[in-house]
């Protein structure tokens, strides 16, 4: 019988296989071994390894059962045989090995960055939290921890919280590249585009042929209006891999924030090259059409998208707002009610059945959904307007004074709300405060008359320096400076010598 050393001499062969990635040799290595030695504990271990990473998952978790029957203080065995079960979508059961894990090793902060990371794919997000934190408490240069607490806070939208413990990690582990993407994203989210824009430069520079990090380099420089640098972005995101969909939408939608929808409906197009069936395509030709007020163009591509995804609301939704707009109340409700039917939820079905039910003169039905629609969305300028509509129409006049008032609030400068309001404010015998209001709608009136004139104009002819002038003069007439600037970078855009002077000017008067 071989003595414990050589036992260990010869097991270093195997464990030498396993290394050099030769899995398969090292299968059979082991089940040779195990012949003699069937108890074998670290033959056991390697056994399992050598199935797992030669494509045989579920044979290995057997083997590393076998192999705690014989010893079952292994805390990392337990740890191999959850990674094993996430990576196979198993995550109720790797939860459990995780644990049992932990029991028998509470000091290791491998397995509570583990057992968060499957929490997380449950959704878990408390629990995945808890553990990440256990993990970084434990060993607090672990950098994996801190990437993982960015993401998951990235994901639920805590903006300040995700670009903290992203930073950390990147700290800690500065040649991560996907630690210093996620900042990046991070950065993005919280609306720091140039944070942004400057972490994805630092993850190109290290790899430049990533096609992501292309794209989301370009929404940073679409989101400080840099057009041409956006658009050169996301096109070599395109170059690189013309399979996705999502950077298709954002080029196309650069270009219809240029009311330049020639463009936007080209890259469009070039999608539908690649593959016809994507609903996402054919809502977003849809709105181009929508936003130009070609109705029946609009609505033909809303329902190419809803044949090709029964199940998705958006596109009925879309269809009933079409259908909204063009007086086809009856057809209008059908389509938003199977909207609702797929997410009763949203708060853009349930506006637009209020506004629908309004039309129809079913004011409490109208009500009744303006309500659910402000309580999903409260800072939506236009529900709450259309909410005062509705509380004006039932003759309760205080409560719509209030949601015209919070409207205006968000949205200063709606005149239909301004409108609203002033008349309101009369009902109630506020003479001053009404004529201090429709003094200011019958100015704002007659701005959006000419606003509406000359973005017509610019839909035909993008490129006409001499319209974006004459528009953002407009915005500075009522003291919108960051809509003139949008106007004025746009133009340089589109090569308006003039442009960066008129920026740098509006740039004080925002101070």
């Amino acid at each position: 019988m071989l003595s414990i050393p050589l036992l260990s001499q010869e097991l270093s062969q195997g464990q030498l296989m396993l290394k050099n990635k030769q899995y398969h040799q090292a299968v059979q290595f082991f089940s040779e071994f195990l012949l003699n030695n069937p108890d074998n504990v670290e033959a056991l271990n390697g056994l399992a390894d050598g199935q797992h990473r030669s494509g045989d998952p579920m044979t290995a978790i057997l083997t590393y059962q076998k192999s705690l029957l014989n010893e079952s203080d292994q805390p990392e065995v337990w740890i191999s045989i959850g990674n094993i079960q996430y990576y196979n979508n198993l995550f109720p059961e790797a939860t459990l090995s995780y644990q049992k894990s932990a029991e028998l090793d509470s000091n290791n902060s491998k397995v509570y960055n583990n057992l968060g990371s499957v929490l997380k794919e449950q959704r878990k997000f408390d629990q995945a939290i808890f553990n990440f934190k256990k993990a970084y408490d434990i060993d607090p240069k672990y950098a994996l921890a801190c990437r993982n607490l960015g993401d998951i806070y990235l994901r639920q939208g805590g903006k300040t919280d995700a670009i903290l413990w992203l930073k950390n990690a990147v700290k800690l582990d500065p040649e991560n590249m996907r630690g210093q993407y996620w900042l990046g994203k991070a950065y993005y989210q919280a609306g720091e585009f140039v944070n942004a824009k400057n972490q994805y430069l630092r993850v190109l520079s290290k790899r430049p042929g990533l096609h992501s990090v292309h794209h989301d380099l370009g929404l940073a420089y679409f989101g400080m209006r840099n057009y041409s640098e956006a658009i050169e972005h996301v096109q070599q995101a395109i170059s690189a891999n013309h399979s996705i969909f999502i950077y298709y939408l954002s080029l196309s939608r650069f270009f219809s924030s240029l009311h330049d929808e020639t463009s936007a409906l080209a890259v469009l197009d070039s999608a539908h090259q690649y593959d016809r069936s994507i609903p996402e395509i054919w809502i977003a030709k849809g709105d181009i059409h929508k936003s130009g007020e070609r109705f029946e163009d609009a609505l033909r591509a809303y329902k190419i998208s809803s044949s090709y995804d029964s199940k998705n609301w958006k596109g009925y939704y879309k269809q009933g707002v079409v259908q909204y707009y063009l007086g086809r109340l009856n057809e209008a409700l059908s389509s938003l009610e199977l909207a609702h039917e797929i997410d009763s939820t949203q708060s853009e079905i349930n506006h637009f059945l209020g506004l629908v039910h309004l039309k129809q003169e079913k004011v409490q039905m109208a009500n009744f959904y303006l309500v659910k629609a402000s309580m999903a969305d409260g800072s939506n300028a236009d529900i709450l307007f259309h909410l005062g509509q509705s509380y004006s129409y039932l003759k309760n006049i205080q409560k719509a004074k209030l949601n015209f008032e919070r409207s205006l609030e968000i949205e200063p400068n709606n005149s239909e709300a301004l409108y609203a309001l002033g008349q309101a404010y009369r009902t109630l015998g506020e003479k001053e405060a009404s004529q201090a209001i429709l003094e200011k709608f019958k100015q704002i009136s007659d701005f959006e008359k000419s606003k509406k004139i000359l973005q017509k104009q610019i839909i035909t002819r993008p490129k006409d320096l001499k319209i974006k002038k004459e528009l953002a003069a407009l915005f500075e007439s009522i003291d919108d400076f960051k809509s003139a600037a949008e106007v004025w970078q746009q133009a340089a855009y589109f090569g308006d010598q003039n442009a960066q002077l008129e920026l740098k000017r509006l740039k004080s008067e925002l101070k």
